[in-house]
């Protein structure tokens, strides 16, 4: 029955939700490796999904609650991650918004033909070094995350999910 109204839930959800198919590069200094992940990511009204397919892991921000499952099953994050993935969620939920108010107030705007630089003040300051990011017709192509560890993630757009 719970799964049969979160099932519910979570279609209703995607029916109000923006969705895009998505390529990540993540970049890990402590191993040198980077690993590629094919993904979906949902705009919620008051959050954002992002689900791997391939390994069948979601994901969910919403009303600043974070569940992480795989393959349906919650899984406990530890404090420190479950703060670190909520910063960089909400990150990305204010780029996809585009306030440009907020921006400012959180980081410094360099803008130069559709490519943005962002250099973060304040708290965002321990986790994040910078964020570069591209829009074309204030569509967003690219996001790239310079990481306090000397990580990086970088999420390409491939198309919207119609």
């Amino acid at each position: 029955m719970f799964k049969t109204l979160l099932l519910s839930m979570m279609l209703s959800l995607t029916l109000v939700a923006q969705s895009f198919n998505f390529t990540e590069l993540r970049y890990s200094d402590a191993i040198g490796k980077t690993i590629e992940l094919k993904g979906q990511i949902s705009f919620l009204k008051n959050g954002l999904e992002i689900f791997y397919p391939k390994t069948q892991r979601a994901l969910i921000y919403e009303d600043e609650e974070l569940v992480y499952e795989v393959e349906g099953e919650d899984v406990e994050l530890g404090m420190v991650q479950s703060q670190q993935i909520m910063h960089y969620f909400e990150v990305l939920i204010l780029l996809h918004s585009g306030d440009e108010s907020a921006l400012k107030e959180m980081f410094d705007v360099d803008k130069n033909n559709g490519f943005i630089k962002l250099t973060p003040k304040a708290s965002l300051k321990n986790y994040i070094q910078k964020i570069e990011l591209l829009k074309t017709n204030e569509i967003l192509e690219y996001v790239k995350l310079f990481m306090q560890n000397n990580d990086t993630i970088m999420i390409t757009i491939d198309d919207e999910i119609r």
